[in-house]
């Protein structure tokens, strides 16, 4: 019988896992879903990036249970299906408390049926209005919103406290496990919106190797998710793994893992611990 956990990751830096093609005016856009425009983490990068941060540390079987492949003539599936990250909370600029982490209905669904969580989630807001923690409200003239970006939304009612238990008790990272009055939960297009316009924006030039300098025409643009996104990523071990898995066991610590481009300059470094 396949065993189940999930994975999650709090980004510490910006992160940047390419799509490969440019998309307008962005010259290295991130990955993104196609129907929802939420960046993701692919299966393959996680499992990559998983697979040399165990053979580093010399804690599991990395052949018996990620698979060998290449030319090699013992090849062998791996015992583990890492499914993709996907988006369960999202940092916007808030013009109270510096930044809301923002999720939808949506995104909740899609985390309550991964984690098999019997919890309930609230029906979505209308599009500009919300749910939303205390550290993020406005008051004035009796009336109470959020400022998100440029955008004022109108707060109908306070995010759900078991909701907010549930997500900042994921990861004892500081930022996460203090974000108590920080959640708003926004209209799936909303957050769409959010999701696919305020990643962070960074202008690079290339330098000529010989010359030192800026190569002609070497300016071009990459997209980063922002630091304090929240992603997670089933993990399933196989019927023909073993039920003590090494993998998830030495995932189980909370530890510092780095995922994607740009690690030397200090991208993609993640807060990472396997839930139950």
């Amino acid at each position: 019988m396949n065993k189940s956990k999930i994975l999650y990751l709090f980004t510490r830096t910006p992160l940047h896992v390419g799509a490969g093609a440019s998309v307008g005016a962005i010259d290295q856009p991130v990955q993104r879903e196609r129907h929802t425009g939420f960046p993701i983490i692919p299966g393959s990068s996680v499992k990559g990036v998983l697979r040399d941060h165990l053979r580093s540390l010399g804690k599991a079987p990395i052949n018996d249970l990620f698979g060998e492949g290449g030319n090699r003539e013992n090849f062998s599936a791996g015992k583990i299906s890492f499914g993709e990250a996907r988006l369960l909370a999202f940092p916007v600029r808030s013009a109270k408390g510096a930044f809301a982490l923002a999720t939808s209905a949506l995104t909740l669904q899609r985390f309550a049926r991964d984690a098999g969580l019997s919890l309930k989630v609230p029906p979505s807001p209308a599009d500009m209005t919300c749910l939303a923690g205390g550290k993020l409200v406005i008051e004035k003239n009796g009336q109470k919103g959020v400022v998100l970006e440029e955008y004022r939304f109108k707060v109908t009612e306070p995010f759900p406290m078991e909701w907010e238990g549930v997500l900042t008790k994921l990861l004892n990272d500081a930022v996460l496990s203090g974000a108590e009055g920080r959640f708003v939960l926004l209209s799936d297009g909303d957050l769409s919106h959010f999701a696919v316009n305020a990643c962070q924006v960074n202008q690079h030039v290339r330098i000529d190797d010989e010359t030192g300098t800026a190569e002609d025409r070497g300016l071009f643009n990459e997209e980063t998710v922002p630091s304090e996104t929240l992603f997670y990523a089933p993990l399933t071990a196989l019927s023909r793994g073993s039920d003590e898995n090494e993998v998830f066991k030495a995932l189980a610590p909370e530890q510092l893992i780095q995922f994607g481009g740009n690690g030397t300059t200090g991208l993609g470094y993640c807060t990472v611990k396997l839930g139950n």
